[in-house]
């Protein structure tokens, strides 16, 4: 038995990735079957079968599977999608015209039918197009609705052209298929997630390398082209393209956006490093081991996209309720014709009621609620500077009890800041900023430009002699006196004890230590506001960090956080999330490194902080404004979304249930019948509408 990942194209929903696994698990010869609706693949489990017999297999369920895709395919799905719902709306809003403006500026109704039409069945192709494959196969879900409301609707329009009538409801039909396509677009989307997460996490890594030839000298060359056992030298400032060992050279390695550790690491020949770790104060010289796909950063990748596929899909609501209610609508009109036709005895009088039934239980509203709600909501959030990659987040969001945050560059700035001066010579402390940013002037690394920035407002002093030591500090004569500032090892001095989860480093005098700088990451200021707020929505609180324990305890510790792990790997987070999870934990993660993404990725909401791609990329909602402010906003925004959404699908029900029984005993037929019902399908989808416009004011 071999593994073997096929693409599969034509996947919508959960609904889709049932099938294809039934599909394909029935062939013979497949032991297993394995679907990523995220990133639209099928893992088998099987012997020798023919590709061609499997493709057979999915193409009977409207599927097609692709053994090598190209690689703009994902592209030109989304450019598919965009193009349905600018030329669905296009032709919508002249159809709305006489809503907006009066009668008066309504089109004929044979040009209203061929717009209509033209949104319905060309637009809106892949509903009719899904719903008759699933209707031979005995099935129905909201595509079954969608051409059902859309095609009824502009059946009735017709109808009621034909006999002369005002204004024939074309624009329901349009109207219904044109939101529609706005949600199918934002769900393929969110399908290429992974891809997305994938491409921006291996950009990471530097697309050239110096490679390192047998004389000695180097040669600049893509990375692609390297092989495991070459010899490469990155250079200060620059970013590792490759994992390997350091052969040669010392220097700090910042890998904050990686592991999560915000302060550099010595690194020197032995030690490992990973692709996309930023050198500083020195260069090294690195034994390839792995490139490319096969690096720390690829597999991290295809942990996010193992986590997005591994949550068990759950079924949308109204794919469930359609898949009663719209054979018992058929159902019911075809008692009705047939009991009219009984009992008068003339198929021209029993047509009517059960054309009334039809068109009263025309799921036009029902198929709204949901997308105008979240069009609504969507369009609300950008205001407030949140981007929602994937709708259904917000139903998610809206029931999240637990909510983890990791700590670097989230909870904190992401940078170190001089937290205490302690001298330990007489001299004050501004004096002792004001000869260690001498020294550290111009200096890239992280620690030199936390003492820089303390130091901002103090005239720096003229410095003689500088010299960097990588991996250690820096020394120089500054005003005559030979100081050096580093490390205890480096000025090889005792320092005085600092708090846990704190740094230190010493300016040094000859053999006596005139200060040290307490550095450590800082608190966001608007940090403790935002979780006293979460904390009085009833959410749970949990931080997870790649940082040492002792710096992630300390954190917890100020903030009231009662469960906080330190020195997580990216795959700790991620099960520590899927560990809440079962225990019907609903969990929501907020990170914004590359160590984050598998845990913004399993997380039922995974909200990544501005500026990291990658971490962007495996969320499904990015806060673009600065800070965790944005935080509550998006957490009450979501929940008045899922009440408003159930408060549309109340009302899309309820009118079916009262009118339906009303039209099937033709009850409605002295008061119009079909026009009735046509007129009052209209009032149920603007009230539908209305009610989520209220998502407008936040």
């Amino acid at each position: 038995m071999t593994t073997k990942t096929f693409h599969v194209e034509g996947m919508t929903c959960a609904s889709c990735v049932r099938r294809v696994e039934k599909a394909l698990a029935a062939v013979p010869g497949v032991s297993g079957v394995n679907v990523n609706l995220a990133t639209e693949e099928a893992s088998l489990v099987c012997d020798s079968v023919p590709v061609e017999t499997l493709a057979e297999a999915l193409e009977a369920k409207g599927y097609k599977l692709v053994a090598e895709p190209k690689g703009d395919e994902a592209s030109a799905e989304l450019n598919q999608a965009l193009a349905r719902v600018v030329i669905a709306w296009v032709l919508t809003l002249p159809l709305m015209a006489g809503m907006v403006f009066g009668m008066g500026a309504s089109l004929p109704w044979q040009i209203q039918a061929l717009l209509s039409a033209g949104v319905a069945f060309g637009a809106g192709y892949p509903f009719f197009r899904h719903a008759l494959l699933q209707a031979l196969h005995f099935e129905t879900t909201m595509d079954t609705l969608i051409a059902l409301g859309a095609s009824v609707s502009w059946g009735f329009g017709l109808y009621e052209g034909f006999r002369g009538a005002m204004h024939p409801p074309f624009e329901t039909a349009a109207a219904l298929v044109a939101f529609l396509l706005i949600g199918k677009y934002l769900e393929a989307r969110a399908r290429h997630r992974a891809t997305d997460a994938l491409e921006a996490l291996l950009k990471l890594a530097p697309g050239l390398a110096f490679r390192i030839l047998g004389d000695g000298t180097e040669e600049e060359v893509p990375t692609a082209t390297l092989l495991p056992g070459d010899i490469v030298r990155v250079k200060p400032g620059g970013a590792i393209p490759v994992d390997g060992a350091v052969v040669a050279g010392q220097a700090d390695v910042e890998e904050a956006l990686l592991t999560g550790e915000p302060m550099p690491v010595l690194r020197k020949p032995g030690d490992a490093v990973i692709a996309g770790a930023v050198v500083h104060g020195g260069a090294l010289e690195v034994r390839v081991a792995s490139v490319g796909r096969q690096t720390w950063l690829a597999k991290l990748a295809r942990q996010v996209a193992d986590a997005q596929g591994s949550r068990a899909p759950v079924q949308d609501l109204v794919d469930r309720i359609s898949a009663v209610f719209v054979p018992g609508i058929l159902i019911l009109a075809s008692i009705t014709l047939a009991g009219w036709w009984i009992h008068t005895g003339a198929l021209s009088l029993a047509w009517r009621p059960a054309v009334t039934v039809l068109v009263i239980a025309c799921p036009c509203a029902l198929g709204l609620a949901t997308p105008v709600a979240m069009a609504a909501s969507l369009g609300t959030a950008a205001r407030h500077g949140l981007l929602v990659r994937e709708a259904a987040v917000m139903e998610r969001l809206a029931r999240i009890t637990d909510l983890a945050f990791d700590k670097t560059g989230t909870l904190t700035e992401g940078k170190p800041s001089v937290k205490e001066v302690i001298s330990t010579s007489g001299l004050k402390g501004t004096e002792l900023l004001q000869f260690a940013a001498s020294l550290e002037r111009g200096s890239e690394h992280p620690l030199a430009k936390g003492i820089l920035e303390a130091a901002k407002d103090l005239a720096p002093m003229e410095i003689q002699e500088f010299r960097a030591h990588p991996g250690g500090g820096v020394s120089g004569l500054v005003q005559g006196r030979s100081l050096r500032l580093g490390s205890a090892t480096f000025v090889d001095l005792d320092f005085p004890a600092v708090p846990a989860g704190t740094t230190s480093v010493g300016l040094a005098e000859g053999d006596h230590l005139l200060g040290v700088f307490v550095l450590a990451d800082a608190l966001r200021p608007e940090t403790r506001g935002t979780l006293e707020g979460l904390r009085s929505l009833g959410v749970r609180l949990h931080l997870f960090s790649g940082d040492r324990p002792e710096a992630a305890q300390a954190v917890a510790r100020e903030l009231g956080i009662e469960d906080a792990m330190g020195g997580c790997t990216p795959e700790a987070k991620r099960a520590r999330i899927a560990e809440l999870q079962a225990s019907k934990a609903v969990v929501a993660f907020v990170g914004d490194g590359v160590n984050d993404a598998p845990a913004l990725a399993q997380a039922d909401a995974g909200i990544s902080m501005p500026g990291l791609e990658a971490a962007q990329a495996a969320a499904s909602m990015n806060l673009l404004r600065g800070g965790l402010g944005p935080l509550l906003t998006a957490l009450k925004l979501a929940r008045r979304t899922r009440v408003v959404v159930r408060q549309n699908l109340c009302w899309a029900f309820g009118y079916n249930l009262l009118l339906v029984p009303l039209a099937a005993f033709n009850l409605l037929d002295s008061l119009g019948g079909p026009a009735l019902a046509g007129a009052a399908m209209g009032l149920s989808s603007l009230t539908v509408v209305l009610n989520a416009l209220r998502l407008k004011r936040l």
